[in-house]
């Protein structure tokens, strides 16, 4: 058989205070540990405050556990989770397969393009203030 993925992440009553948090928490894993499970990696219970009220509590002890094994029955352990009364919320999934793709790296195409050249223009000469107005009143003659 091959060996799968799993993730447990639960919230925990507010009514317990961090030591007996703990000590459920450590219950959940002995479980997992007692059907063949490893643990992959944890969080410990910590006081969070939950968005939207689950049993009508406001706050509660989040954690979750990652792990893996074989022919693990789920159902069970959600039907055991679901009678405690000191987990509010649970969810028990198959972590996905994570598979790394390949991804092969080519140069990006450098093409090269002519630059365009405008001529310059030729600067004129600077006329004084006397001249400007004599074209300024041959052009508002005609």
């Amino acid at each position: 058989m091959e060996t799968r993925k799993y993730e447990l992440s639960f919230w925990l009553s507010s009514s317990l205070n961090e030591t007996e948090a703990e000590t459920k928490f450590n219950e959940i894993i002995k479980k997992i540990e007692s059907r063949g499970g490893q643990i992959l990696s944890t969080q410990i219970p910590s006081l969070r405050i939950i968005s939207y009220p689950i049993k009508k509590e406001t706050n509660g002890y989040f954690s979750f556990i990652q792990f893996s094994g074989e022919d693990l029955k789920l159902d069970d352990w959600k039907k055991e989770f679901k009678l405690d009364n000191n987990i509010l919320r649970f969810a028990l999934i198959k972590s996905p397969e994570t598979k790394q793709k390949v991804v092969v790296r080519r140069p990006k195409r450098v093409v090269a393009t002519k630059k365009s050249v405008t001529p310059l223009k030729e600067k004129t000469a600077e006329m004084s203030i006397e001249e400007l107005d004599e074209k300024l009143n041959e052009i508002l003659k005609e």
